[in-house]
């Protein structure tokens, strides 16, 4: 009798575990791979990070405490408070849902919504990279030279910042070429803490105009302006949100001093960036190839503008990530 009500339990037992299996809701997935690529659901992200998620006609808004980030449908790039961010990874609608990257929510994201997730670090000693020189005029203008601008603009970066007390180096006084494949053996013999690399932009469109700041695409992500996804791992990868970090607070000064057109903080595989011992960017401080421009940048008043710009992109910073207690 005992082990004809033992062996009835056990099949009771089996048919509701399985009814339970069957009827039990299935859990929401937050994480899934696309083409490859790793995702999180954004909603789904925001809501658990005390956020406001909007769904829009076009694609979504975020709201924070103090800022809202846009995405649009079929674009890579965020607005970000007012300034466009091109992301590792365009959003994937499904819906009404959007997925972001896991890439660009630990590498881009969290790091505007939350800034103190950036690694800590003082800034001591920053140094100045002026691009091309001596044979090497870089991009022409209808009457001046990348060269001559970049010096310029990097001298006066250069006092600015000693006068709030930084040590500065430079990788050229003069008119003189700068090999790349030295600027990164340059920037570690210095030990310095940041690197930031002043050029002037060119383009076959004499229309296109405006500012933009670049730091070191992550392994595993396509560059801003194309390319393929590479995976290689470059010294300067060590510091990825460092870089993205500074790129935006550069970015940011920059639009707020000059009004320049905003086309963005971007990424790039820049020689000058790859092998850097250090958090480092590239600055385009505005195109050369257009009139209006070039006459800009070879005005004493705009140089300063821009030259107090990057110095205080640079102090915002140094200010941000600095020991935190």
């Amino acid at each position: 009798m005992v082990r004809k009500n033992y062996a009835f339990l056990i099949i009771l037992s089996i048919f509701f575990l399985n009814f339970q299996l069957f009827s039990a809701p299935q859990q929401k997935i937050y994480q899934k791979k696309i083409r490859k690529t790793s995702y999180f659901d954004l909603a789904h992200l925001v809501r658990m990070n005390r956020m406001r998620f909007v769904p829009q006609k076009n694609g979504s808004a975020v709201y924070g405490r103090n800022f809202i980030c846009n995405f649009t449908q079929k674009k890579r790039h965020i607005i970000f408070n007012g300034s466009k961010v091109e992301l590792c990874y365009a959003p994937v609608y499904e819906g009404a849902v959007p997925w972001i990257s896991v890439m660009d929510w630990y590498k881009t994201l969290r790091i505007l919504f939350y800034p103190s997730t950036v690694p800590e670090h003082r800034v001591y000693s920053i140094m100045i990279d002026m691009g091309h020189g001596g044979s090497d005029p870089g991009a022409m203008g209808y009457f001046s030279k990348e060269k001559n601008i970049t010096l310029a603009l990097g001298r006066r970066v250069a006092k600015i910042l000693r006068s709030c007390g930084f040590k500065v180096f430079m990788t050229r006084s003069g008119d003189v070429q700068i090999p790349l494949s030295m600027v990164g053996k340059l920037q570690k013999k210095s030990k310095s803490d940041l690197f930031v690399s002043i050029h002037v932009n060119s383009a076959a469109n004499r229309k296109i105009s405006g500012i933009e700041t670049y730091c070191l695409t992550p392994s595993g992500a396509a560059s801003s302006n194309g390319g393929k996804v590479d995976r290689k791992v470059y010294p300067g990868n060590k510091f990825d949100a460092n870089n993205f970090f500074l790129a935006w607070n550069i970015q940011r000064a920059m639009l707020r001093r000059t009004h320049a057109v905003d086309r963005g903080v971007k990424r790039a595989r820049f020689a000058v960036l790859r092998d850097l011992n250090a958090p480092g960017v590239l600055i385009e401080t505005g195109f050369i190839s257009n009139r209006a421009e070039e006459i800009l940048l070879n005005n004493r008043d705009y140089q300063e503008k821009l030259a107090r710009a990057i110095a205080e992109g640079i102090i915002s910073y140094s200010r941000a990530i600095r020991k935190r207690k």
